[in-house]
């Protein structure tokens, strides 16, 4: 067990959670590294000792902040994480997915053109999903968020989409635009040749109800894709 040099009675640790405290304040964390940034985080689930070493161990074992923060508890477990910081980082991914729907959902902002958050939403709704998950965000005709619905769940390297039953979703909501979006566990954001024909049967089937497909985005851990700025499938 760690002991801790103490001065006046107090652990050494405490005046460098301050500073912890100090750095990310200046910037909101933006030049912290990741471990930092980690170890920020767990002083709020660890109050009683140094976590330092902790959080370069979770990043040397994981590889990155959000490996280490999407994995999965049973690897958490195993590198010896209580329930309660488990909770804090599902805590975390839950309100940045809360966050992210909510600047969609402004009256403000219309989604499409409002391009980088709706990047940002893709990520955080599906970036840490263990499987490939077909989503469909349907927009007004001010392309104002209407409603973000999950269509399908698959497995780790496909998901069965069938235009028509996504057809009968997006009708549903009285959308007249949308942004289709879905995962890539595996990290590699290159369509397939499956995701491009899924695209354009949609497309055709939306076409003749005058509902416009403005983008298809994959996303994986730390890239997306977009078939409109590569213009696939006729996007």
């Amino acid at each position: 067990m760690k002991t801790e040099t103490k001065t006046n009675d107090k652990p050494l640790y405490l005046g460098h959670r301050a500073r912890l405290r100090e750095r990310f304040l200046k910037d909101n964390g933006a030049s912290m590294p990741d471990y930092e940034f980690l170890e920020l985080m767990l002083t709020y689930a660890i109050p009683r000792r140094d976590v330092k070493d902790d959080a370069k161990k979770l990043i040397a074992r994981f590889g990155s902040l959000a490996k280490a923060l999407t994995a999965s508890d049973e690897n958490l477990k195993e590198f010896g994480l209580t329930e309660n910081t488990i909770t804090l980082f599902k805590a975390i991914l839950a309100a940045n997915k809360r966050l992210g729907g909510a600047r969609l959902k402004e009256t403000h902002y219309a989604v499409y053109k409002e391009y980088d958050y709706v990047l940002d939403y893709c990520k955080a709704a599906v970036f840490d999903a263990k499987v490939e998950e077909f989503h469909v965000m349907m927009l007004d005709k001010k392309l104002h968020l209407i409603e973000d619905r999950l269509i399908q769940r698959g497995s780790v390297d496909e998901v069965p989409v069938y235009a028509r039953d996504v057809a009968r979703h997006i009708l549903e909501t009285h959308a007249t635009a949308v942004v289709l979006y879905h995962n890539h566990p595996s990290g590699d954001c290159e369509p397939s040749q499956a995701d491009i024909k899924c695209t354009k049967e949609i497309i055709e089937v939306l076409t003749p109800l005058k509902i416009k497909v403005c983008d298809h985005i994959i996303v994986s851990r730390d890239n997306y894709y977009s078939f409109h700025d590569h213009k696939v499938a006729g996007l």
